[in-house]
C-alpha cells in the first residue's frame, strides 16, 4: 500500500510539474554573417521579433546583453527562450544603434483540418520531453502508431513541414492515430541534455516513455499500437516493441548488421557517390578505415586514442570527426556510435513477438546494403514463420522521394525535392494496406 502510495504522488507530482512549464518562443528572425554584422534577413510575421519593430537589413549587436556575431551565435542565444521571457535586441538601423526590449511571444502550435493535434508533457528523468498527438477528428477509439525517427537531432515540431508529416498525414486519413516524442533536449523538452550529447541508450529511453505514454491514451485501442522506425529508428523499434506487446512493428530504411560492418559498404558506394573517388581511392579509403573502425567499435578505444597514432591522425580528424575537447560524430555523441555496434539485432528482432513490415527502397543510397531488409525478415521468420513481410519499392528513396537510381537521389535530396511534391505515396499505400491487414480489414 505505500508503494502504492508513492507512486500515485510521484504520479500527480508530474502533472503539477508539466502543467506549469512553458512552451518555447518565436523569436522569429533569420539571419546571415556579412561584413557589416549579423544582418537580420527576414522577420516572421506576429513572432517576437516583430512586435519588437525589428526589420530587415538591422544589424544585431547583441541579445539579452550578449554579444553575437554569427547565426550560430544568435541561435544559441535565443534556443532556450520560452513564453514570457525577457527578448532585449541592441541592433544598428540607418547607422543609428538602437535598442528595442519586450516578452517574448508562444510559438504556434501546428493545427490540422482533419486531425485534431495536441500538445502535452512525458516525465523523463529529471526532466520533460514534449510529446504531439495526432487523431482523426471523425473517430472515437482508433489504433495508434508511435513514429520513431532517423539519427538525427530534429525537433518533431518540423515533422509537418516534411516527408514524415506527408506519412503522418496519410496514416491519420485512413484512420491511425500518431504519437511523436522529442529526443532529449529538443523543441519544448525541459531539463534535458541536448540530443547530441546524449547515448543510444537515452534515445531508446526516450522512446520507450513515448510508447508508455500511447499506452495510456484514453481514445486509443490498446490492442492495435504500433511502431514505426525509419532509418536509425528501424533499430529502435524492435527495442521498444521486446518491451511491450504491439500489434506489429513497420520499418524501413535501417539496418541489422553491426555498424562496422555496414559502414565500409556503405563507403564503397558514397564515396564514388558523393565525393567522385575512384574505387581504386575508395578502396584504399575502405581498408584504412576498416582498422580505425575495429579498433573503435569492436575494442572500444576513444577517439582521442585513435587520433594518436600517426597512421589514424588525418583520417580520425575527417571521417569520425574528432576534435579536441569535442564530443560530437556525426550529429551525436560518439559513444552513440559504439552502443550501436554493441546491439546485437539478432536478438532484438527474435524477441520481437508480432507482425513486421520491412521496407526497402531500390534507389535509398544511404541504406544502400539490400541485405539489411532480407536478415531481418529471416531473422523474424526464423522464430515465427510468416510473421515478417519484406516489400522492395525500386524508385523509393532514403527520403521518400521518388528517385530513379542513386545518383538522382542524391540530386533530389540537394535540391530538397521532397519539399516540392515528390513523396512517393507508394511507402503510405504499402504501410496502409499492411495495418489495414493487421486490423482485419480488407
Amino acid at each position: 500500500m505505500t508503494k502504492i502510495f508513492i507512486y500515485v504522488l510521484l504520479i500527480l507530482s508530474a502533472m503539477s510539474n508539466a502543467q506549469t512549464l512553458l512552451r518555447k518562443a518565436s523569436v522569429g528572425i533569420l539571419t546571415s554573417k556579412t561584413k557589416e554584422g549579423l544582418r537580420i534577413d527576414s522577420v516572421v510575421p506576429n513572432s517576437s521579433a516583430d512586435l519588437l519593430k525589428l526589420k530587415k537589413n538591422d544589424l544585431i549587436l547583441s541579445v539579452n546583453g550578449k554579444p553575437v556575431t554569427t547565426p550560430e551565435d544568435f541561435k544559441q542565444t535565443v534556443m532556450p527562450l520560452r513564453t514570457g521571457d525577457l527578448l532585449e535586441i541592441n541592433f544598428v538601423r540607418d547607422g543609428k544603434n538602437k535598442k528595442n526590449s519586450g516578452k517574448t511571444i508562444m510559438r504556434p502550435m501546428e493545427t490540422s483540418n482533419f486531425a485534431d493535434i495536441t500538445y502535452d508533457w512525458v516525465k523523463f528523468r529529471e526532466g520533460f520531453l514534449r510529446v504531439i498527438v495526432r487523431k482523426p477528428k471523425s473517430l472515437k477509439h482508433m489504433p495508434c502508431i508511435l513514429l520513431i525517427p532517423g539519427y538525427g537531432c530534429g525537433s518533431i515540431e518540423n515533422y509537418h513541414l516534411g516527408y514524415n508529416g506527408t506519412l503522418m498525414n496519410e496514416w491519420l486519413k485512413n484512420g491511425y492515430a500518431v504519437v511523436t516524442i522529442e529526443k532529449s533536449g529538443l523543441g519544448d523538452s525541459y531539463n534535458c541534455p541536448p540530443c547530441t550529447e546524449v547515448d543510444l541508450v537515452t534515445d531508446i529511453e526516450s522512446f520507450n516513455a513515448g510508447y508508455n505514454y500511447m499506452e495510456q491514451l484514453d481514445f486509443v485501442e490498446k490492442d492495435h499500437l504500433y511502431i514505426w522506425g525509419h532509418s536509425m529508428g528501424g533499430v529502435i523499434a524492435p527495442e521498444i516493441a521486446r518491451r511491450h506487446k504491439p500489434r506489429g512493428v513497420m520499418v524501413f530504411g535501417t539496418v541489422f548488421r553491426p555498424w562496422s560492418e555496414f559502414l565500409p559498404e556503405m563507403h564503397r558506394v558514397q564515396k564514388p557517390l558523393l565525393e567522385n573517388m575512384s574505387y581504386e581511392e575508395t578502396e584504399k579509403f575502405v581498408r584504412l578505415i576498416h582498422k580505425v573502425y575495429y579498433e573503435f567499435f569492436v575494442l572500444k578505444k576513444s577517439r582521442q586514442e585513435l587520433f594518436e597514432n600517426p597512421e589514424y591522425t588525418a583520417i580520425v580528424r575527417t571521417e569520425l570527426e574528432h576534435k579536441e575537447g569535442n564530443t560530437n560524430m556525426w550529429g551525436r555523441h560518439w559513444r552513440f556510435w559504439q552502443q550501436l555496434d554493441s546491439l546485437d539485432l539478432s536478438v532484438s528482432w527474435s524477441e520481437t513477438k508480432c507482425p513486421v513490415l520491412v521496407i526497402n527502397g531500390g534507389s535509398d543510397y544511404e541504406q544502400c546494403a539490400p541485405i539489411e531488409p532480407v536478415l531481418i525478415e529471416q531473422t523474424v521468420n526464423s522464430h515465427r514463420p510468416g510473421s515478417a513481410t519484406r516489400v522492395q519499392i525500386e524508385d523509393l528513396d532514403h527520403f521518400m522521394m521518388k528517385s530513379n537510381g542513386f545518383k538522382e537521389a542524391v540530386e533530389n535530396f540537394r535540391n530538397q525535392a521532397y519539399s516540392k511534391g515528390n513523396f512517393n505515396y507508394k511507402i503510405s499505400t504499402e504501410t496502409i494496406q499492411w495495418l489495414n491487414k493487421q486490423q482485419g480489414k480488407s
